[in-house]
């Protein structure tokens, strides 16, 4: 299991991104299960308890950590207030080796008040600096205009549509409103940035810079 000491911290202006702790799962449990979250994203199909799901996506999440060098990335979001815990995100690899796929999972308690906008654009300059990728790419299924507009404000633009249950090793298990989705996509030089406050702290092994590339991004 990946050490939470490999885990990189971010804080931005309302956020902190960090690594799972042993309480999360009784948190993020309950949220997992609501059915509009449900619409949107892909759920496996299980007898599991919400909080034992909310435990196994929690460790999928960290193990992103363990490569070497670092090429996937994850966090639990958290309100920087009081620590609440809002959902989940990260950038993951894809099935084009120069592709990374950014993701995130809030609770609808936390929709509709720019907290996925602000996640994701720290998300992405955290792997802008730290991971080597030629593209950033988000599939969103139609009708989640919210996750539409924080992809397009990333410098992401629509590029075809794909059948998201190709994806998975035993589609059948998988549960999504419509197999449907729309893949959008970015070179690194093209991905642009809010501004606002953030800061990243962690061990030195996973918050190094990337390799020099001509196809660097600053934050913006």
């Amino acid at each position: 299991m990946t050490s939470v000491e490999s885990v990189a911290r971010i804080e931005t202006d309302r956020l902190v991104l960090r690594e799972r702790l042993p309480s999360d799962a009784e948190a993020w449990g309950p949220l997992l299960t609501d059915p509009d979250f449900r619409r949107y994203v892909p759920v496996r199909r299980s007898t599991e308890s919400p909080a034992d799901r909310a435990r196994r996506t929690l460790d999928a999440l960290m193990q992103r950590w363990q490569s070497d060098p670092l090429d996937a990335v994850g966090w639990v979001i958290t309100l920087r207030d009081d620590g609440t815990v809002m959902g989940t995100g990260g950038v993951d690899t894809a099935e084009d080796p120069g592709d990374r796929e950014i993701d995130y999972m809030l609770g609808k308690p936390f929709w509709g008040q720019g907290f996925g906008r602000e996640a994701a654009h720290a998300m992405a300059r955290f792997v802008l600096e730290h991971l080597s990728f030629r593209r950033l790419i988000a599939y969103i299924v139609p009708g989640n205009e919210a996750s539409i507009r924080i992809a397009e404000g990333l410098g992401l633009r629509y590029e075809r549509d794909v059948n998201y249950l190709e994806f998975f090793p035993e589609p059948s298990q998988i549960e999504l409103s419509s197999p449907v989705t729309r893949m959008y996509a970015a070179k690194r030089e093209q991905i642009t940035l809010r501004d606002g406050f953030y800061r990243v702290s962690g061990p030195a092994s996973t918050v190094v810079p990337a390799a020099d590339s001509n196809e660097s991004a600053p934050p913006g």
